[in-house]
């Protein structure tokens, strides 16, 4: 059975990206400026990890694939600034690829303005990789991770279009059911083949969803763990500001 997800409702909305324009010249848009997620909370009295895994295969960014511009990752450094700025040393996080290892994995770092450095690049498309579509040895890479921090409660959020292929898909998806801690899978696409455990939430990210959904669904698993988070619906992704 698949869970439905509190955090994506499969309802459409219209959002509208502008950016910003000064002396004539177009300003480059900057995204962590413009989306509210919710708030952030305090950090956990609980020493917490918080891993995401990133599926670089064609059919994610490809030219007809589920995130070709690589719009996910810009939604992602927004909701990891977005807890940064508020977070602490016994909160860690971490960025995997499922071309582990390469250049963009960033092994556990705190989630503080100063490691956000370190994190933001690994939330990148990799240079020189394959573009793998095997789930399994990024798993085994991100479980270890998670077993060496034994201290932590762990969440591995899970970011793929699920077009797996490993030798034995359904094999893949009972691992990723067995990581030491909560997972989140977000799907890329809305398409899910093969059946995730009923331990596992999921998440549906469709190409007509509004900018922000990604970011969203990231943000809900940074700040699941700390005390008065919330997070916003849909509507309220992207806000407006002065410049």
């Amino acid at each position: 059975m698949i869970r439905p997800s509190a955090l994506l409702p499969s309802r459409t909305l219209l959002a509208r990206l502008q950016g910003d324009v000064a002396d004539g010249r177009e300003q480059r848009f900057r995204a962590e400026d413009r989306f509210f997620f919710g708030d952030v909370g305090e950090p956990n009295p609980e020493p917490t990890l918080l891993i995401a895994l990133s599926d670089d295969s064609g059919s994610v960014t490809g030219a007809s694939g589920t995130d070709p511009l690589s719009q996910r990752y810009r939604e992602m450094r927004a909701a990891f600034k977005a807890v940064a700025r508020r977070g602490s040393r016994r909160e860690l996080g971490a960025v995997l690829h499922f071309d582990t290892p390469c250049g963009a994995d960033v092994w556990p770092t705190p989630l503080t303005r100063f490691g956000l450095r370190r994190l933001h690049r690994g939330l990148r498309l990799p240079r020189g990789v394959a573009g793998t579509s095997e789930l399994l040895p990024s798993l085994g890479q991100a479980i270890a991770l998670a077993q060496a921090h034994p201290g932590h409660e762990a969440t591995l959020v899970l970011l793929s279009d699920f077009m797996l292929l490993d030798a034995n898909t359904q094999q893949a998806l009972d691992e990723l059911a067995q990581f030491p801690g909560d997972v989140h899978a977000v799907v890329l696409g809305g398409l899910m083949i093969g059946t995730l455990d009923e331990r596992i939430v999921m998440s549906s990210v469709m190409r007509d969803d509004p900018p922000g959904a990604v970011g969203r669904a990231v943000f809900a698993s940074l700040v699941q763990h700390r005390p008065g988070s919330s997070v916003v619906p849909l509507t309220g992704l992207y806000e407006e500001r002065a410049t």
